[in-house]
């Protein structure tokens, strides 16, 4: 599948209003030899996610465009509804993102990257999710 265009995400972030987009909730684990980041956005799909770390800053993007029917359901609470999300997560000084991995499962972005003994400076790592 192929993934999102960098460039197209930018520009509809910034035509975006301030109002659709949102943060989720985000833990991060410290584990022995990594860090486990999971953040909880539902409803969307692996292949609307632009993720990429730089410097220590991992960037979770989300463009989730998807057709409705003309009758949408009469819902009393509606949450699930991605429409834009921009999050940007301070990594700890010596999480190493090049190689991290990541899964979306279950409405769930799991991303796991190694841990090193000193400052990392990762100028820019593009992270695929599976």
């Amino acid at each position: 599948m192929p993934l999102l265009n960098p460039d197209e995400v930018e520009e509809e972030l910034r035509h975006s209003h301030e109002g659709e987009i949102c943060l989720p909730p985000v833990n991060i684990t410290e584990l022995p030899d990594s860090f486990k980041v999971d953040i909880a956005i539902p409803g969307v799909k692996r292949q609307d996610f632009m993720v990429h770390a730089k410097e220590n800053v991992l960037f979770v993007r989300v463009l989730h465009k998807e057709s409705r029917p003309q009758e949408v359901e009469r819902f009393q609470v509606h949450e699930f509804d991605y429409k834009c999300l921009d999050h940007r997560i301070i990594l700890p000084d010596n999480a190493d993102s090049e190689f991290t991995s990541a899964v979306y499962k279950a409405g769930i972005l799991c991303l796991h990257m190694s841990k090193t003994n000193r400052p990392t400076k990762n100028l820019y790592s593009r992270i695929v999710v599976y």
